[in-house]
């Protein structure tokens, strides 16, 4: 399965987090296609399922986001908060930024 640009910067920056204290990983950093504030929360953690998912990141669903209100149809969640402290590289997100980096 192929990411987005965005999906692909996501697990750069996961990785960064972890791996460099100080880093910040947050929603705001993103340019997310949604305008509404409560759709970006819906569309960065549809995202971000997408990457747990795939294995490049990991994250326990109850510690991460805070669940509530009104249910997506288009991004199937009803998300109302992140929370990016609770969400890590996985072993797939390690191997495929080291390779990138590589690369470089």
């Amino acid at each position: 399965m192929e990411l987005s640009k965005l999906e692909n910067q996501i697990i750069i920056d996961i990785y960064d987090a972890d791996m460099l204290p100080g880093m910040p990983f947050e929603i705001q950093n993103y340019k997310l296609e949604e305008k509404d504030p409560h759709d970006k929360k819906q569309e960065f953690a549809f995202h971000l399922r997408k990457l747990k998912r795939l294995g490049f990141i990991k994250y326990e669903e109850a510690e991460a986001f805070l669940k509530g209100g009104s249910h997506s149809i288009k991004y199937d969640n009803n998300v109302k908060k992140v929370c990016e402290d609770k969400i890590h590289i996985d072993f797939e997100g390690i191997r495929l930024v080291e390779q990138a980096n590589k690369t470089i």
